[in-house]
């Protein structure tokens, strides 16, 4: 008889548990309180329209290695669009462009660096001799306790090159203020995404809201496989007896029992599912309460007509950060109109503003960055806030993030808030879902490799480095 996991929370965290351990013959009991799997990077069903729409845009990048197996295994990888050029606007109106080129990494993109409109001389210098210290870091942990704004003060970046180049970049794949990114996480965004390879920082943008990518996908996959998915469905209460896990009660008075249990709760839900007996002198679990979650917000926008934007806008220099044309990449028929998806990051500043305020703001800097949105009426809105999207990567940090295996023998915790070696990003919580089966696999006697390697780095990246860092 197959042995059992009840996996709590169908984020993808939970989903890559599930799916490894599914394929390595384990019975999956997925349970998720939501109707669609996906956790943060998932949609809601919009009760006006009945459509599903993405709470907020989540691209993701060559790079996230693991993200696109667990995509491929799904046997949905083919539902990403790539773009091999990334477009930024900034506010005097300049567009510039972050492309290939035909020299290999750390040159790749050297003759787009050379053009971006929105720098001078003097800020491109200063960028570059910057890049080539992050790639020749050596691991050292003075580098989680330093943030990314000492650090480039430290190098000397012009305040152009921070306000037009790092910060948007950072911001956007960290969800946090430069003050507050350790130089570990923005470290790794770069080596990773736009040193090492060149086909790293290719971005990719879903074709299906995010519901369709990992819902029925998932649902399909397990259910093939015997294993079983609770939908709007909340866990009441978690059993113990003898410092393990002896069962879980849902909310729908139904009991599960398993061999083992994995979590790919956030942090903080977790935490106040467990009884102070549990945290009670175990630095395990404390220091969870240490970690610091960052709110991000989405503003969406319908217009009455078609709109002249590419798929993926970088703006700077304004609240807006990203500008999404979901019309595009969504592949929906003009006589809809545009569908514009708006991002903004680390979005502390608004918590608390009313929505009209904000969809007001948004719109009137897309009709500056977009010009033929000007004569465009929206006929919706929808202003989306998750307070709690992810973890701040601030210097500290690490020391509170833990491993996948718990003090709880037969208890496994997956989550992009785990240790992973990245910041908090969906390619994180894959990593985690994997390293969590791995820990499972291995209790069983059955040990096997399923986190996938970083890609490559060029010939000429690698006698660069010279050395293996993080």
């Amino acid at each position: 008889m197959s042995k059992s996991v009840a996996i709590l929370g169908g984020g993808v965290a939970g989903i890559a548990a599930a799916v490894a351990l599914s394929e390595a013959g384990f019975h999956i009991e997925l349970i998720e309180k939501r109707p669609l799997l996906g956790g943060r990077a998932s949609s809601f069903v919009d009760h006006e329209t009945g459509e599903r729409l993405d709470e907020c845009q989540h691209g993701t990048m060559r790079c996230c290695t693991n993200l696109d197996d667990l995509l491929t295994r799904l046997g949905v990888a083919d539902q990403i669009d790539y773009h091999d050029a990334i477009h930024f606007l900034d506010s005097d109106g300049k567009h510039s462009v972050i492309a290939n080129c035909p020299l290999p990494a750390p040159m790749h993109t050297a003759i787009s660096f050379v053009r971006f409109r929105s720098l001078g001389l003097r800020d491109k210098i200063g960028i570059g001799h910057a890049m080539m210290a992050m790639l020749r870091s050596k691991p050292d942990p003075k580098y989680d306790a330093l943030s990314m704004a000492d650090w480039f003060a430290q190098m000397g970046q012009t305040e152009q090159a921070v306000k037009r180049f790092w910060r948007p970049i950072l911001v956007s794949a960290c969800n946090e203020e430069l003050e507050r990114i350790a130089c570990r996480h923005g470290f790794k965004i770069f080596r990773d995404g736009f040193l090492k390879n060149a086909r790293a920082f290719h971005f990719g943008i879903p074709r299906v809201p995010l519901g369709t990518l990992y819902t029925e996908p998932t649902l399909a996959f397990l259910q093939q496989r015997g294993g079983c998915v609770h939908l709007k469905t909340t866990i009441s209460a978690i059993h113990f007896d003898d410092n393990r896990i002896a069962g879980l009660t849902l909310s729908n008075g139904e009991t599960v029992t398993a061999d083992y249990y994995l979590s790919g709760l956030q942090c903080d839900v977790l935490l106040k599912m467990l009884s102070p007996e549990i945290i009670a002198n175990t630095p395990y679990w404390q220091n969870l309460g240490n970690i610091e979650l960052v709110p991000i917000c989405g503003v969406h926008l319908w217009f009455d007509r078609a709109i002249d934007c590419p798929p993926a806008l970088a703006v700077l220099d304004r609240t807006t950060e990203w500008i999404f044309n979901k019309t595009v990449t969504w592949n929906l028929p003009p006589e809809c109109g545009t569908y514009l998806s708006i991002v903004v990051s680390a979005s502390r500043q608004l918590a608390h503003r009313p929505k009209e305020e904000i969809v007001a703001e948004i719109l009137a800097e897309v009709r500056v960055c977009v010009p033929s949105a000007q004569s465009a009426n929206v006929v919706r809105s929808q202003v989306i806030r998750y307070p709690k999207a992810t973890i701040s990567p601030k210097p500290g940090v690490e020391a509170y993030r833990p491993d996948q295996r718990s003090p709880i023998p037969n208890f496994f915790v997956a989550g992009e808030w785990t240790q992973t070696g990245w910041p908090s990003t969906m390619e994180g919580a894959a990593r985690s879902g994997y390293r969590a089966a791995e820990y499972i696999l291995q209790d069983e006697g059955k040990p096997k490799s399923l986190v996938v390697p970083d890609l490559p780095p060029s010939r000429l990246a690698a006698f660069l480095d010279g050395h293996r860092g993080q």
